[in-house]
């Protein structure tokens, strides 16, 4: 991942913008920044505190009917906006609430609570739909817990005059969906904190949540995988190029040695057979490719989706079952195009969903997927290529592969697809699918065909190879 992103979630008054200002400043910044891997002197943490028009705050507390969605459709654009920003930091985030949180607890509460009429309700949730999609989850999220009278005490005590009207039914439901939110809706792991604690901040209160949250993370198994990407292209493009054939050298000598099978993972578009092309001719080893000119089912697929998704998924197993056998025969190292199970839980999943699969057709595949993963030795090394939908489009539609353009991927698709590789480096390995190190490049940042980049991709493989 390019940043380590944490929501900060919580009920109105919990504690929620005291924690992040807390957390951003020494000694506590310290204790999350050393989580990171590899920390330098310009890693960072970077603060999103919600930001708001006040006045339609309060507007929406004085008359709730009248300017629920006004009010909603302004907190919601706010949210885009700061997703941006998040998007070009590097290191750890700390979001006062998330993107999600809009619909789910404040969108859905106001139809609830009547602020909202179905229409309107109709009009917000078809907005979010849209902008929402095409951004991607925290790493982590922190849900501050607390009673419905720590919060209504909270909100008396701060004394901003709008809240005063803020009736106790209202809070009520914002902790019924938050606790619905974190449970059926969260994509991530969630760190539940016990809120109803005097949170003065002459105590150590602040101090053991930040604790706990560097536990999480390091608990998560993550890894920055482009903080140090700035140490490349900062220097003297003589220097950088040296280097770069440095780790060139370093990694070839290194896998002609010890034979090992690194698999290329990533949504459609991204740059997989890009990547496995590169390192095939740099690293001298041999590469599996996908080739689905040769797939004798691909193209009935394509005509008719609901007959042949089934048994094309099989193919995809059988197919790859073979090059990983292959992979790891010993005989020298190699380069996947793609990894196995990739098919199940992102494009079996997503056929599912698009009425293409039957249930008992994707429990089936599930079970299949999860013989040969026990059968089958496992990949040295995961590399997930991670970039936005909109990203992979532009490549699909430039690189003009018939079968891909013409009844093959829609935007639709490929969007789905994405949400599904959010989280398919922890995914995989949750699953037992895999057990060695993920390695996750953004190649929306990191160039595959620039030379400098291109050095220290070699070198994250490396050091992955080697932890």
């Amino acid at each position: 991942m390019e940043n380590l992103r944490i929501g900060i979630c919580g009920n109105i008054g919990v504690g929620k913008s005291t924690l992040v200002e807390q957390a951003s400043t020494k000694p506590l910044s310290d204790f999350l920044l050393d989580t990171l891997p590899a920390r330098t002197n310009q890693s960072k943490i970077h603060v999103f505190p919600e930001e708001f028009n006040p006045e339609v705050l309060k507007a929406f507390y004085k008359d709730p009917v009248r300017y629920a969605l006004m009010a909603q459709i302004e907190f919601f654009n706010g949210r885009v906006e700061r997703q941006k920003l998040i998007k070009e930091a590097q290191g750890i985030i700390l979001e006062d609430r998330t993107l999600a949180e809009d619909y789910h607890i404040f969108g859905k509460a106001q139809i609830i609570s009547g602020n909202m009429n179905e229409a309107e309700f109709l009009a917000y949730q078809r907005n979010y739909r849209l902008l929402a999609g095409e951004t991607s989850h925290p790493d982590l999220i922190v849900y501050l817990k607390s009673s419905v009278d720590t919060t209504l005490d909270r909100i008396a005590k701060r004394g901003r005059e709008e809240e005063k009207s803020i009736p106790r039914e209202y809070l009520d439901v914002l902790n019924g969906l938050y606790e619905e939110f974190v449970k059926d809706h969260v994509e991530c792991p969630v760190l539940v904190i016990d809120a109803n604690e005097d949170c003065d901040l002459s105590n150590n209160y602040f101090e053991k949540i930040i604790r706990r949250v560097a536990e999480e993370i390091k608990n998560l198994n993550v890894r920055i995988t482009t903080p140090g990407i700035s140490e490349w292209i900062s220097l003297p493009q003589t220097r950088a190029t040296l280097k770069s054939i440095k780790a060139e050298k370093t990694l070839q000598n290194y896998l002609a040695n010890n034979p090992r099978l690194i698999t290329i993972a990533g949504l459609v578009g991204l740059g997989k057979s890009t990547l496995a092309a590169i390192l095939e001719q740099s690293m001298q080893i041999g590469a599996l490719y996908e080739k689905p000119e040769e797939n004798p089912l691909l193209e009935q697929f394509l005509g008719d989706k609901a007959t042949h998704a089934y048994d094309l998924q099989l193919h995809f197993l059988k197919m790859r079952s073979k090059q990983r056998l292959i992979g790891k025969s010993g005989d020298k190292s190699y380069v996947k195009d793609r990894s196995l199970p990739e098919d199940y839980l992102t494009f079996s999943r997503m056929l599912h969903n698009q009425g293409y699969l039957s249930d008992d057709q994707l429990d089936n595949l599930s079970i299949n997927f999860r013989r040969k993963c026990q059968e089958l030795p496992g990949s040295d090394l995961l590399i997930l290529l991670k970039g936005s939908p909109e990203l992979a489009w532009q490549r699909i539609v430039q690189r003009g592969r018939l079968a891909e353009v013409e009844g093959g991927w829609k935007i639709e698709d490929i969007r789905h697809l994405a949400r599904s590789y959010e989280n398919y480096g922890k995914e995989v390995k949750n699953n037992g699918f895999h057990n060695g190190p993920v390695l996750e490049i953004d190649v929306g940042k990191v160039d595959l065909l620039n030379r400098i980049h291109l050095g220290y991709v070699f070198d994250e493989i490396y050091r992955a190879l080697n932890q």
